[in-house]
């Protein structure tokens, strides 16, 4: 049996006994975002949460399908999928997508309904965010026969990035809270302390964006450097 992992911001959890593991699994999950079960791994079926990724501390170690974790590969753990069920997965932050490959069990944390790899997040642009609000969706069902590895190279694997019109800019989110009141801090920091315009406050699926708005890509490359520079985990979204 393959112990469940931790998630970066949430610690080491404990392992579950399998019939917990299978209420979980079975029970309508709940969290900030909206969240819907997977009702079965019919081709199209579709299911709408919180992605989380996990890394060093599990890579080199088995996986629930018997494949050694790498976490620079693309693969992801879901509680239900049977393993090797390929399903497309939509940032809904940045509206990039990407297929993913199950070889693993996971994230047991309430509210969460995919685990990514590392090389999986960075695709999807949501690595240094820890968390993102997803669409996932079958697209492959899983072999009779299960081959190993079920992991797919992240070489040559590319998100699928929404069009952008020249005209709309970038944008960088510094910061995303369920408080409204730790979003609003965070605004009055960037403007006050380091003198950013074109700070805003987005709300969506109960959660509060501090985002940056430049025309051009070196005017905003310079504004992540900045917000880099004093510890603020920012990112360029897609």
């Amino acid at each position: 049996m393959v112990r469940p992992r931790p998630l970066p911001d949430d610690g080491a959890r404990r392992p579950l006994p399998a019939a917990l593991a299978a209420v979980l699994a079975l029970g309508l999950l709940a969290g900030c975002a909206s969240t819907t079960r997977l009702e079965s791994p019919r081709y199209g079926t579709s299911q709408e949460g919180l992605a989380s990724w996990y890394g060093a501390k599990f890579h080199g170690r088995p996986t629930a399908s018997g494949e050694i974790y790498d976490m620079n590969r693309i693969s992801a753990a879901h509680k239900q999928l049977p393993l090797g069920t390929v399903v497309r997965v939509k940032n809904r932050d940045n509206g990039r997508k990407l297929k993913v490959p199950i070889n693993d069990r996971g994230p047991f944390v309430k509210g969460r309904i995919i685990d990514l790899s590392v090389g999986a997040a960075r695709k999807l642009g949501m690595f240094g965010a820890g968390l993102a609000n997803v669409r996932i969706k079958v697209v492959r069902l899983a072999p009779k026969k299960r081959k190993l590895p079920i992991s797919r190279s992240a070489r040559g694997w590319r998100a699928n990035r929404p069009n952008r019109d020249r005209q709309s800019g970038f944008t960088i989110q510094a910061g995303s809270f369920r408080k409204r009141s730790r979003a609003v801090e965070l605004a009055r920091r960037l403007r006050s302390e380091l003198d950013l315009d074109n700070v805003k406050i987005r709300r969506g699926r109960g959660v509060h964006r501090v985002q940056i708005k430049r025309k051009r890509r070196p005017a905003a490359d310079a504004v992540l450097q900045r917000l880099r520079d004093a510890g603020i985990s920012a990112f360029l979204m897609g």
